[in-house]
């Protein structure tokens, strides 16, 4: 499989070779992904937040600290991602990483059929810079929100979208995510206040 061809899914397919011992740690998909691209390093994030995992308490929060350090990073215009040593320590039982790593790796499959290297200027400096901001914003809220249903996962999917678009050099679906934080923008603080109301 080709990492160029299958972007996504060679970030799942790296992901699940980790997980032969009983936990999978921060540190080890960082340096593993992080030396193909920071896009994928943040990916990975997102989309454990936008599955099943994201109900396990603290996860979202550790996610959403992880998305922030890495778009953060990427928007300074970093080669070499940095992490505080507390966070590379944090791990995940390898089990509940299986039980979701089946259905994500369809979604990998499904984005990489229909991602393309399309309107590349979308992705390419100085217009990158945008989505790049808007990830480190999402992931900054996510600690915040964790106890609001669903906010987390909506910031997850904003961020996974960036990052497929990112990753697969996709300026279609750029568009799309952008659009979709659009829509975020209006419509999660009218939630988030109703919940709390």
């Amino acid at each position: 499989m080709s990492a160029d061809q299958q972007p996504v899914e060679h970030m799942i397919e790296t992901t699940s070779e980790l997980l032969d011992e009983g936990c999978i740690h921060v540190d080890d998909v960082v340096d593993d992904l992080g030396r193909s691209s920071m896009s994928a390093t943040l990916l990975f994030p997102a989309m454990i937040v936008v599955s099943p995992l994201s109900g396990v308490p603290g996860l979202s929060t550790v996610c959403g600290l992880l998305i922030f350090l890495v778009a953060g990073q990427m928007v300074l215009g970093r080669d070499e991602l940095w992490l505080p040593q507390w966070l590379r320590r944090r791990s995940l039982a390898s089990d509940r990483a299986r039980r979701v790593l089946g259905p994500l790796r369809r979604m990998a499959r499904f984005l990489d059929r229909h991602t393309d290297a399309r309107l590349t200027v979308l992705t390419r400096r100085p217009f990158v810079t945008v989505p790049r901001a808007i990830c480190a914003l999402c992931g900054a809220m996510m600690p915040f929100l964790e106890l609001v249903p669903f906010t987390s996962s909506a910031l997850g999917a904003v961020v996974a979208g960036l990052s497929v678009a990112m990753l697969t050099r996709d300026g279609v679906v750029m568009l799309v995510a952008l659009c979709l934080v659009c829509v975020l923008a209006v419509g999660l603080p009218i939630f988030v206040t109703g919940v709390v109301a």
